[in-house]
């Protein structure tokens, strides 16, 4: 009986001030199992893969050169543009995508904005998908380096 009695001891930690705040079951054995569980030795979850870009969609290549003759020349702003010409919805706001995570968008789109070899604020493109032409522009991502 006193092998069992001897499993279970009680352990207080002690603040600066004296007191005895917080009270603690040793229970021998069952404390390396305890252990198995914790995740001191790992640090925080990575943070989530996501990038913030701005396109313009347009029908054709041709379509898509000459909006970047415009933009080359300075004659417009990616915004103007992307209001004027943009056949997506997010045209009306100068093609802001908002934040958005791998496997949101098309392959193709995704494949542009989240390599590592892509610039952020260099205008991207024509880049091809099934809704056409887009020129793009990343303007942050964040949470990882490859994704591809």
């Amino acid at each position: 009986m006193a092998q069992l009695s001897m499993a279970f001891t009680l352990s207080s930690s002690t603040s600066r001030s004296g007191y005895a705040g917080i009270t603690t079951l040793k229970m021998g054995l069952f404390d390396g199992i305890m252990k198995a569980f914790d995740n001191e030795e790992y640090g925080a979850p990575p943070d989530a893969i996501k990038a913030t870009a701005r396109h313009i969609l347009v029908p054709t290549v041709e379509d898509a050169n000459m909006i970047l003759d415009k933009l080359q020349s300075e004659e417009s702003s990616f915004t103007d543009l992307a209001k004027q010409y943009s056949t997506c919805p997010s045209g009306r706001s100068g093609g802001a995508l908002g934040s958005f995570q791998p496997g949101t968008m098309v392959p193709e789109f995704d494949k542009v904005i989240f390599s590592p070899d892509t610039p952020m604020g260099a205008v991207m493109g024509p880049v091809e998908t099934k809704f056409g032409q887009h020129l793009i522009v990343v303007d942050k991502r964040t949470g990882g380096g490859d994704w591809y």
